[in-house]
């Protein structure tokens, strides 16, 4: 196809003056023509009469057959882009507008975006080791059983105060799982409890070392005092005014004390250290 052919190949208006309009020749009709029906041709469509609109049909339909197919695993090809964050879609791109979201916030579960406390902590999605997170803690490795003292008078999120309360076997499996009803068998049906250490010292389990042997783990043991004796010995004067105690014979003297004697007894309750009270809780 070429240009008409004109000074400036343009087309023109005659004036009816002085200036004749645009002679059309038929050569260049005819290559105006043939290159529209070349378009319909390319695109397998046959030219009709009463039809106004094939020649933007076919190169509609041209751009589109010579589109690459869509993306595979196997097969390079176009991705599609999508806007949503709960797509199973493998081969299609993510939004810049949704990775915004993931790069200013976290998800939730059902793909709502939630901004978290710290970067440490999570929002609710599940239980972990039988325990709802919030957000509102550090998640720790704690295992279940563990027993710590807590400089709080209440229980933290993940934990039960150690005093010995019955508790549901269900609704804390994990912790009857490893407790069992070592420390208690509830109502022997749907409960079960929880060691008591209120008020109590510990002492390590023996496990066969023999200090405290034949002791159960988890048992309770009571206060002793270990076995011993006094000696109170008695004294006599001798001539050199010196004061020794008689240690044989028979002799009896009788000598003067020089502090008073109480024969009741002092002291308290109990027998126990200097200590402090912390809250025993036991990791759920």
């Amino acid at each position: 196809m070429y240009p008409i052919d004109t000074q400036d190949g343009l087309f023109h208006d005659g004036n009816g003056i002085n200036e004749l309009g645009t002679v059309l020749p038929a050569s260049w009709l005819n290559q105006v023509q043939a290159e529209l029906i070349a378009i319909l041709t390319a695109a397998r469509i046959k030219p009709e009469k009463a039809t106004q609109n094939q020649v933007i049909t076919a190169i509609k339909m041209l751009i589109a057959s010579s589109a690459p197919a869509a993306a595979t695993a196997d097969i390079a090809g176009v991705t599609k882009i999508i806007d949503s964050l709960n797509s199973n879609d493998k081969f299609s791109a993510l939004s810049a507008r949704q990775g915004k979201v993931l790069n200013d916030s976290k998800l939730d579960k059902d793909g709502t975006a939630k901004t978290a406390d710290t970067a440490s902590r999570l929002k609710t999605v599940r239980k972990i080791n039988g325990v709802p997170f919030d957000g509102s803690m550090d998640i720790n490795a704690t295992p279940v059983g563990a027993v710590h003292y807590f400089a709080i008078d209440w229980a933290p999120t993940g934990w039960l105060k150690a005093n010995g309360a019955a508790i549901s076997r269900t609704a804390y499996a994990n912790l009857f799982a490893a407790l069992g009803t070592r420390f208690g068998a509830g109502d022997g049906k749907t409960t079960f409890n929880l060691p008591d250490l209120r008020g109590e010292f510990l002492r390590a389990w023996d496990d066969g070392r023999g200090i405290d042997a034949g002791r159960i783990f988890g048992t309770y043991q009571k206060d002793m005092f270990e076995s011993h004796s006094h000696i109170l010995p008695q004294f006599k004067n001798v001539n050199a005014g010196i004061v020794k105690p008689i240690t044989t014979g028979a002799e009896l003297s009788t000598v003067g004390i020089g502090r008073d004697i109480s024969v009741s007894s002092s002291g308290g309750s109990e027998t126990r250290p200097k200590n402090i009270a912390l809250l025993a809780c036991i990791k759920i």
